[in-house]
């Protein structure tokens, strides 16, 4: 007896719709519009720490050119009492304040300066960083959103299906256990659909916790097919080192410890102290007026000084040569990353396709009584699995070349004085506005 065709052809043409080829235009990316991105990171907690620390070094900045010295006053007031003559009112007043040598004014100064730079570039860096996170965090919920979306389409195309099944095995048309295979089957998607939602729900909470003022739409909107990453790698590779707050952190505090060893070093001469001593003595009839000059005295405790700034000076350089090692190693990663995940996408979208295909043979099999439920069952359930890993490579794909972007600071920056260095910048493409 021929069979009736299945309403499984309904879900093979459902699971073909999002594996279109990637020839067709891209809608508008998934990312979220750049102020709003923006907006959120400036009100991070660890963007608001590094503004503050912007805000001591600036103080600290004044404190250096100021000088640790003050003007210093001293009053004693006394009585005398001569023998056989009249008690007699005297007084003594210092006035006195420590003066630095100019060698060591221009050596504060420079400490004070490379100071508020380290940490104007620690502050832009922690705006980087929480772009970073942003865009990962962003990531997983567009990933577990659109797994949850397709989960939920499969779960109903699954129940059209066992719904017709039941309809024919009460007309006598399929045997019951094809019923309760497809019971099965949707009750394995309505697990699956149960833990995508919870995934989701959390990624939301994730993302949502973090980044309290950023809005989430309530669907992912995903391109049909993301953009590779343009222009020439070492060309990246060279624009992220060059504009790397990383580095450029860690020069600033290199230039800082430096000049605090050579300010150490020349502590090892101390500063003197000047003041005026005018006393009166006998009721007014002694008068005496004077110039004071105080100088510490003590050089091990100096040298010692000395030898630890010039220690953190050459611990500070190994940093410097450290950060400018990671940031050449993750740049590289980033763009290799890029470029991979752009193929895997490619290749994920292959085999939805191919599997999808599949899928459909099996359902033309089974409704000419060809193959049995089992073997289009499978066939569904690697489709199914086929579509999934397709959609969250293609959102790694748009993940990996955001990263190599923001790790440029060619979006989700905050454009300051570096602008300059654009116009001597490596060539790069036109690079798309996000909206």
């Amino acid at each position: 007896m021929k069979r009736t065709p299945p309403l499984l052809l309904t879900l093979a043409l459902a699971l073909a719709a999002p594996a279109a080829p990637a020839q067709q235009a891209a809608p508008d990316t998934s990312l979220p519009p750049p102020e709003l991105v923006l907006r959120a990171i400036e009100s991070t907690p660890e963007v608001r720490a590094a503004q503050a620390l912007l805000d001591r070094a600036g103080a600290e900045a004044r404190l250096r050119r100021v000088g640790p010295y003050e003007p210093q006053l001293g009053l004693i007031p006394q009585s005398r009492r001569v023998d056989g003559e009249r008690r007699y009112r005297e007084w003594e007043v210092d006035l006195s304040r420590g003066v630095r040598w100019p060698r060591k004014v221009r050596l504060d100064r420079e400490i004070g300066q490379a100071g508020q730079e380290a940490a104007a570039l620690a502050f832009e860096d922690a705006h980087h960083m929480a772009a970073r996170r942003l865009l990962a965090q962003w990531s997983d919920w567009q990933r577990a959103a659109a797994a949850a979306t397709l989960r939920e389409a499969q779960l109903a195309a699954w129940q059209r299906e066992r719904d017709a099944v039941a309809r024919r095995v009460r007309l006598g048309d399929a045997a019951a256990r094809e019923q309760t295979a497809l019971d099965a089957a949707l009750a394995q998607a309505a697990a699956a659909l149960a833990q995508a939602q919870a995934d989701a729900t959390a990624a939301r909470l994730a993302l949502s916790a973090e980044f309290p003022g950023l809005p989430l739409p309530e669907q992912v909107q995903l391109p049909a097919a993301p953009a590779p990453l343009e222009g020439d790698d070492a060309a990246w590779v060279a624009l992220i080192r060059q504009r790397s707050h990383e580095i450029g952190t860690a020069a600033a505090l290199a230039r800082k410890k430096d000049a605090e060893a050579r300010r150490a070093r020349a502590e090892r001469l101390p500063d003197p102290h000047i003041g005026l001593r005018m006393i009166s003595d006998r009721g007014g009839r002694e008068q005496a007026f004077g110039v004071t000059v105080t100088v510490p005295l003590g050089v091990s405790r100096r040298a010692a000084e000395a030898a630890a700034a010039s220690a953190d000076a050459m611990g500070a350089e190994a940093e410097l040569a450290m950060a400018r090692r990671d940031v050449e190693r993750d740049a590289r990663q980033a763009v290799t990353l890029a470029r991979a995940h752009h193929t895997i996408w490619q290749r994920q979208q292959e085999a939805a396709q191919a599997a999808t295909l599949n899928a459909d043979k099996a359902a033309r099999g089974y409704a000419l009584g060809e193959l049995g439920l089992d073997e289009l069952l499978l066939a569904r359930r690697t489709a199914q699995e086929a579509e999934l890993a397709a959609g969250r490579a293609g959102i790694d794909a748009v993940e990996a070349v955001t990263r190599v972007r923001v790790d440029a600071h060619a979006v989700w920056h905050r454009h300051g004085a570096d602008d300059a260095d654009e116009a001597t910048s490596p060539a790069l493409p036109a690079l798309p506005a996000l909206r």
